[in-house]
């Protein structure tokens, strides 16, 4: 009898065991937002060190063509046919300074003799492959975009031609302005300071990102076309963005906001690897959208809550919140202003 009472009680009852997954519930549900944020932890930790190795191969090669990586977008005039040039990022030529140098090699950068370039240049011969290889060191972990994305633009804004691409989740800055095929007239121009109004230079101008003769007027430290020098930086290296996070949303201008990809994201492409600072980061407001696809309403974002990273011109790395001042914001997009910029 008493073996049998013993082996009867050697067991749990319902009530203890849903007890017990009760406790268990309760664990999983406390210690899953501490893992969670761990991992984000780790991918912000990762974001910010894709943006160092942005920072030391702008610095390596301007330490060997005394210049920033340029840009070769396409124009509609200038000192050539604009079907003789190429449409290519400052990323491209970037990449031997990003341990990408047999990548580089195999990029056809002008066109066979004989041959013109079309509205493809980058999607032409061997470069329809390069143009599907992943970069990693360009992607932000925390970003959930597909790594190739489907119909990315070939050449300019206006231009047909698309296919898949490998993408970018940083671009070059080209300061605080109203770009031409890259403006937004949704987002309002902030007329209480000059220094935001359409068409004021200095302040911010309106450039024509498809005529070479204005991409001078590009207050960044990137142009459509072209490259600067450390020497352009007058308003300092420790003050003025040089890249920063963008996840080329589609954005749209109806009730619910498109977080998926624009056609304007990939890196070999001038389109896909600048921007500017001048739309509010983060930005989801749909009366400050134009239509989805549009990129000129493309904000500064990130998947990281609440601002993104930012690369500075002497290579440091900032988070920056998207409650920023427009004033702070404007001020660290310019390169030669002059502004103070105070805290960020």
């Amino acid at each position: 009898m008493y073996w049998r009472f013993l082996r009867k009680r050697l067991g749990f009852t319902l009530i203890e065991l849903l007890v017990v997954i009760a406790i268990i519930a309760i664990l999983i549900a406390l210690l899953l937002p501490a893992v969670q944020q761990a991992r984000e932890a780790a991918r912000r930790t990762q974001c910010r060190n894709n943006l160092k190795q942005l920072g030391l191969a702008m610095h390596n090669y301007h330490d060997n063509h005394n210049r920033f990586p340029h840009s070769q977008a396409r124009y509609t005039n200038g000192p050539a046919n604009a079907n003789e040039v190429g449409d290519f990022s400052w990323i491209a030529f970037a990449l031997p300074y990003l341990d990408q140098a047999p990548l580089y090699n195999q990029i056809q950068f002008s066109p066979p003799v004989g041959v013109v370039w079309n509205q493809n240049s980058n999607n032409q011969g061997a470069n329809a492959a390069v143009r599907r290889t992943v970069l990693n060191a360009l992607l932000c972990p925390s970003n959930d975009h597909d790594k190739v994305r489907a119909g990315q633009t070939h050449g300019g804004y206006r231009w047909s031609g698309t296919s898949d691409a490998a993408g970018t989740d940083y671009v070059g800055s080209l300061g605080h302005i109203w770009g031409g095929w890259k403006d937004c007239g949704a987002v309002p121009d902030f007329a209480n300071s000059p220094l935001f109004v359409k068409g004021s230079n200095p302040g911010t101008p309106w450039i024509n990102g498809e005529r070479s003769n204005e991409w001078g007027n590009c207050n960044g430290v990137f142009m459509y076309g072209g490259s600067r020098r450390i020497s352009d930086i007058v308003d300092g290296t420790s003050n003025t963005v040089a890249v920063f996070e963008q996840m080329h949303w589609q954005g749209g201008n109806g009730a619910t906001f498109n977080f998926n990809y624009s056609s304007y994201g990939s890196w070999i492409s001038p389109l896909g690897a600048m921007h500017n600072l001048r739309n509010p980061i983060n930005n989801r407001n749909p009366a400050w959208q134009q239509g989805a696809n549009d990129l000129r309403c493309e904000p500064p974002s990130s998947r990281h809550t609440g601002g993104i990273h930012v690369l500075l011109c002497d290579g440091a790395v900032r988070f920056v919140t998207e409650n920023i001042d427009h004033l702070v914001r404007y001020n660290i997009a310019v390169r030669n202003e002059g502004g103070t910029v105070g805290d960020f």
